[in-house]
């Protein structure tokens, strides 16, 4: 049973998880956890193309992707080995990232540890250990320069003092991958949120109700363990008197009552304060690890369309929209905007602060475009406001997304018709466009352009529905 560094990583994450994904493959479900993996697998191979590149212009003795394997099972493919002119051997491990990161989720030593245990059970002694991640810094200017582009941090120290601590996690990873069964009753990640969760949480757990603790918005770690320890997951069964918030606890009366909590009255104060003609107004965005476009840096994101619908007080709507069809920083798209919007009207957006930040960043690459987008942001209203304290519905499962909220508010209107449905899926269809000949690149211009419509079409039905009450 081979373990691989994400095989390791997967069980530093989750033990069961990563045994159920070892011994039972076919049982495994796919969820964010491996979709994550997959994103940042998909990240790291294109930076890898420009640390290659700098290696090889560079004249110096390494080997890319050189496997080390032991008997024992551990498998490593290392991104550089490098045989020094002073005789060392340095390893180099390749992040997207545009930092050496140590997160619960993401832990950029413990991956080069691995590596480098790996290497010298293989026999290979590893004298320095170098992360090789982005410079967050860099803007692109033509065409992209590695050297300008990579940053390498000496992380052999670091490395030094996790050494003990990794050898034994690898150790217990190896064991466990060769049981044939385990204990399925419940797993580590019942003291996590829910974004921390493995993708296996409900195999293990499943008597975990669809409501429960994990509902609660921004629950505290310590709160958390304390609904554990005493087996309390039931939101019905939470105490009144809990330690929580005035948000969290809304949660949990409205699972308690079986019904929303709403405030009519801080509703019609929220709605008092828009101004027609209303503006609907969704941006979708791009980001790359390397930057595609002259002007951007790593992981910048920048617009590439947007969605407008306006309702004026007579109850009709119009729509307009704008697509950039080239990878360029999106002046066009900003003076289309300052045609589709008037100087009058609210300006709402769901999670507005997204869009608000945006539009300070192309305020510094466009200065002469920044009074336009101050004033923007001046008049900008977030939707998603209402549904953190003033409509309170425990079927939002403790989210207040759109995307968890239309279907409860607005059932006939949804996503499931659309080639694309969500913002991910948006930022890999966009790239597909740009290379694409130009029946299909027409084809995916449309479902973008339909995807990011649905958007602004949810906002207006949400308001109408918060007018009705």
């Amino acid at each position: 049973m081979r373990v691989t560094k994400t095989d390791f990583i997967h069980y530093l994450n989750c033990p069961k998880s990563f045994w159920l994904l070892k011994r039972e493959p076919d049982r495994y479900p796919t969820g964010d956890f491996s979709l994550f993996l997959q994103k940042i697998t998909r990240e790291g191979f294109e930076v890898e193309e420009y640390v290659r590149s700098f290696f090889e212009k560079s004249g110096r003795a390494v080997a890319f992707q050189q496997v080390f394997e032991t008997d024992e099972g551990l498998y490593a493919r290392a991104d550089v080995i490098e045989h020094s002119a002073s005789g060392g051997t340095f390893l180099y491990e390749v992040k997207s990232s545009t930092s050496v990161k140590t997160d619960q989720s993401t832990n950029h030593l413990k991956d080069a540890c691995f590596q480098k245990i790996c290497a010298e059970r293989a026999g290979q002694d590893i004298d320095r250990v170098y992360i090789v991640h982005l410079d967050a810094s860099y803007k692109r200017d033509g065409l992209i320069d590695p050297e300008k582009l990579l940053k390498f941090t000496d992380v052999t120290e670091q490395i030094a003092d996790l050494e003990g601590e990794t050898a034994m996690e690898i150790d217990k990873a190896l064991a466990l991958s060769r049981k044939e069964t385990i204990d399925r009753d419940g797993c580590p990640c019942l003291y996590k949120s829910r974004g921390n969760q493995c993708d296996t949480f409900r195999v293990f757990n499943p008597k975990i109700p669809p409501h429960s603790i994990y509902s609660i918005p921004r629950l505290s770690a310590r709160l958390r363990a304390d609904f554990v320890s005493r087996d309390i997951f039931d939101l019905r069964d939470v105490p009144d008197e809990s330690d929580l918030t005035e948000s969290q606890l809304l949660v949990v009366k409205s699972a308690k009552r079986g019904r929303p909590i709403v405030n009519v009255s801080a509703i019609k104060a929220f709605l008092s304060r828009i101004n027609f003609p209303v503006y609907f107004f969704d941006f979708e965005t791009f980001a790359s690890a390397v930057p595609l476009i002259n002007g951007a840096s790593p992981h910048r994101q920048f617009p590439i369309q947007y969605s407008l619908h306006i309702l004026e007080r007579n109850g009709s709507l119009a729509h307009c929209e704008y697509l950039e069809r080239e990878a360029r920083l999106p002046l066009d798209l900003i003076e289309k905007m300052q045609a589709d919007i008037g100087s009058q009207g609210s300006i709402i957006s769901w999670h507005a602060s997204f869009e608000k930040t945006r539009n300070k960043e192309l305020a510094v690459d466009f200065p002469h475009k920044a009074p336009f987008l101050d004033a923007l942001n001046a008049r900008m209203v977030d939707l998603e406001e209402v549904f953190k304290t003033d409509y309170v519905d425990i079927e939002f499962d403790g989210s207040t997304s759109i995307k968890r909220v239309l279907p409860i508010l607005c059932p006939e209107l949804t996503y499931s018709d659309l080639d694309v449905q969500d913002g991910t899926s948006a930022m890999e269809a966009w790239q597909r466009m740009l290379s694409a000949e130009p029946d299909e690149a027409n084809s995916i211009a449309q479902a973008l352009l339909r995807y990011c419509e649905r958007d602004t079409l949810a906002m207006v039905e949400i308001y109408r529905f918060l007018v009705a009450l």
